[in-house]
């Protein structure tokens, strides 16, 4: 469903007058094909970086060997990478109107590349290993957060001047990202144990799988991300994505001529929608937020609902009939829900925020139903003993999480003057949820433990 279709009618009139340009490329099916497909691939590696470290988590605790971080390396990694991720989101939002987001997209594809060539080389330097590795690791993480928040604000500014349902392939693609993952893991965990009868830690002396293993993650996502970003310079040259690209960034210069120095001669048709000249304007983001807010908040409620929970309580649940890597599992199944949720979230048309907002409130049923179940911790009835019931509410909480977000990130900037800065928002929005549920997540371990779990 197009952007507009979710805007009041009394916009209905600009969209007009844009159409009037004789100089506007009509949409076919094969460009609206690509561009779904390059929005799907640059969801995923908005995500992949900070996937890819989890995925290695067995290798730093090898490489940092002898250090204070040894054990504690996680909690920096995770400090680090969401504090440097959101202010980078923040600085793009602020800046949103200013800088091309094409040009953006390269320079967080282009970070992320060499960040992931650094990962290839750092096994193989042995004389590195300790607190050396794990600053070099540090520099790494947070190139890949400031070149994710840029990438993924930009995108959710560029996707607003597509059809809603690209904004989907965004979250699609992050899902996608969560899957593999999730998938690594558990083949890390088979590999360790291919009886999968007792899942053991690696020995934080012996390299000889870490280091094969760790080397392929990097190489992997190094390819994958080459490869997205040959896709993104395909798709750029197509003239309806760059027809939508000026949209964003009316400065940046997206006619369809035949020539580069034709280009630079063809004066720019002006953007369908107003935009405002700086972002620093604080009248057009009051203005916008109060447009798009209800769905802001269901965004900001869903994800916080979910990361209060995931994985700081599922991740404790042991299995009552012996199911083996029971949580590596229920990782997968959250993901695969997750992008379910999501995948199809255009097709059911919950738009209204009154009800998005009343489903996301029911989620909050899944805490106590989470807490029900075999949580170690857990000082309240644990009357769940079935370990597929259990899975069933992981799928349950990833199949909601993933649609209600979608929904309400598809819905919200067809709804604003100002597109970008909605889109924009959004992707603050998300950020901001998933910021609140890591924090929430100590109050409600607590609510479960009945103690300060510090």
């Amino acid at each position: 469903m197009p952007a507009a279709d979710f805007r009041p009618s009394a916009e209905e009139s600009e969209s007009d007058t844009a159409a009037a340009s004789t100089d506007r490329v009509q949409a076919d099916a094969g460009s609206l094909r690509i561009a779904y497909v390059l929005f799907l691939g640059m969801g995923l590696a908005t995500l992949l970086p900070w996937n890819l470290f989890i995925s290695a988590s067995e290798f730093f605790k090898f490489q940092f060997g002898g250090s204070s971080h040894q054990q504690t390396f996680q909690n920096s990694f995770s400090v680090v990478y969401m504090v440097t991720n959101f202010a980078s989101n923040i600085y793009a939002m602020l800046t949103v109107t200013r800088s091309s987001p094409n040009k953006r997209i390269v320079f967080g594809l282009t970070a992320n590349t060499l960040s992931y060539a650094v990962g290839i080389v750092m096994p193989f330097m042995a004389g590195l290993r300790g607190s050396v590795s794990f600053y070099i690791a540090l520099v790494q993480l947070a190139t890949c957060a400031v070149a994710s928040g840029m990438l993924t604000n930009s995108l959710f500014a560029l996707v607003a001047h597509f059809p809603a349902a690209h904004a989907e392939g965004i979250l699609s693609g992050q899902a996608v990202a969560g899957i593999m993952a999730t998938v690594a893991q558990l083949l890390t965990a088979y590999s360790v144990s291919p009886s999968a009868k007792k899942v053991t830690s690696f020995d934080a002396g012996s390299s000889d799988s870490l280091i094969p293993r760790t080397v392929a993650y990097f190489v992997f996502a190094t390819a994958v991300n080459l490869a997205l970003t040959a896709m993104f310079w395909h798709v750029s040259r197509d003239p309806y994505y760059r027809q939508q690209s000026k949209l964003a960034y009316s400065a940046e210069d997206t006619s369809d001529s035949l020539s580069e120095e034709t280009e630079q001669l063809v004066s720019i048709v002006p953007p369908s929608t107003p935009t405002p000249a700086l972002a620093s304007d604080i009248n057009a983001f009051k203005h916008t937020f109060s447009e798009i807010s209800g769905y802001c908040y269901v965004i900001v409620l869903d994800f916080a609902l979910t990361l209060s929970v995931f994985p700081s309580v599922t991740a404790l649940v042991t299995s009552t009939s012996g199911f083996q890597l029971l949580t590596e599992w229920h990782f997968l199944i959250y993901n695969i829900g997750d992008f379910i949720g999501r995948r199809f979230a255009p097709s059911i048309g919950v738009s209204k925020v009154s009800s998005l907002m009343f489903l996301a409130g029911l989620r909050v049923l899944l805490i106590p139903a989470f807490f029900a179940c075999h949580v170690s911790f857990s000082v309240w009835y644990n009357g769940i003993r079935s370990d597929n019931v259990f899975l069933v509410l992981v799928l349950l909480l990833g199949t909601t999480n993933g649609f209600l977000s979608t929904r309400a990130a598809m819905t919200a900037p067809g709804l604003s003057v100002y597109p970008t800065i909605a889109g924009s928002i959004v992707a603050i929005s998300i950020s901001s949820g998933l910021a609140l549920g890591a924090l929430l997540s100590w109050p409600v371990r607590a609510a479960g433990c009945l103690c300060i779990p510090f």
